[in-house]
């Protein structure tokens, strides 16, 4: 995969143009030094590839009150996210933020794919084959926005999750994400333990905010140690791009922007 190029104009960000549409995109802080020397090289590599561009998977799930899930905060939330991306990287955002299937072979000419409300996502054996190659290749999941009872407990979302992906990597487990990995500081400096959750909890947490050690992030790698999937549980940035100084999520909702930023800042330099 050529994906080399996407980014090119990410470095150094000195002025944007862009008119934000709300206050907390427009909020957002433009790191002084937005990569290192080493992530500059890479980025620069291949001037005559096409820009970023968000997708989302669209999925079959259960049905029920449910049904759809793949679509949750879409297309309010990416395109938002474009913009964020817009304005504080400099990354050449390329047209509107799409969906594809994972059957779909145009998933191979975009380096990172978003699923989300993977407690309601149901596979099959040509998704996980194709997701497979996708990821083997160099490709880059984010998971997000599924949550149970709070740190320390899993439930039924985190298990729908985990049976999907042991069945694209039967042999890999998920490793949490702790404050020293360079994930939290390749762009925004980021600490996950103080990270507020979007989410409500469940069961006897129903309807309480989960506090900031309840969202827990996880990444799973292959065998040389590249990150391929990035899981956020007990979170949902994507809420948080939805509803930029909504619903009372305050910096909830900037830190939603800065975590995406750096997985996909992440994913294109790694």
């Amino acid at each position: 995969m050529a994906w080399g190029p996407l980014i090119a104009g990410l470095l150094y960000v000195l002025g944007m143009v862009t008119t934000p549409r709300t206050a907390v995109i427009d909020a957002l802080p433009v790191p002084p030094s937005s990569v290192s020397s080493e992530a500059s090289t890479t980025l620069q590599s291949y001037p005559d590839d096409l820009g970023f561009r968000f997708v989302r998977v669209r999925y079959e799930d259960y049905g029920g009150f449910r049904g759809n899930a793949w679509a949750t905060d879409y297309p309010t939330a990416e395109r938002n996210l474009h913009e964020a991306i817009d304005r504080t990287t400099g990354l050449y955002v390329e047209g509107p933020p799409i969906v594809l299937t994972l059957l779909d072979d145009r998933i191979f000419d975009h380096p990172v794919l978003y699923l989300t409300e993977p407690g309601y996502w149901r596979t099959n054996d040509e998704e996980v084959a194709n997701l497979r190659r996708y990821l083997n290749r160099g490709g880059f999941l984010i998971i997000d926005d599924f949550h149970d009872y709070g740190r320390g407990q899993v439930g039924p979302q985190w298990n729908n999750m985990y049976e999907n992906i042991k069945q694209v990597f039967p042999d890999l487990e998920p490793v949490e994400l702790t404050a020293e990995h360079p994930i939290w500081s390749i762009y925004y400096d980021i600490d996950p333990d103080a990270a507020i959750s979007t989410k409500n909890g469940g069961g006897r947490r129903f309807g309480m905010r989960f506090g900031p050690l309840d969202d827990i992030y996880y990444g799973i790698f292959d065998e040389t140690g590249r990150m391929m999937i990035v899981i956020c549980y007990n979170q949902d940035i994507g809420d948080g791009w939805e509803w930029p100084g909504g619903r009372n999520l305050g910096e909830a909702s900037t830190v939603s922007f800065q975590m995406a930023i750096n997985f996909i800042i992440y994913a294109l330099t790694h």
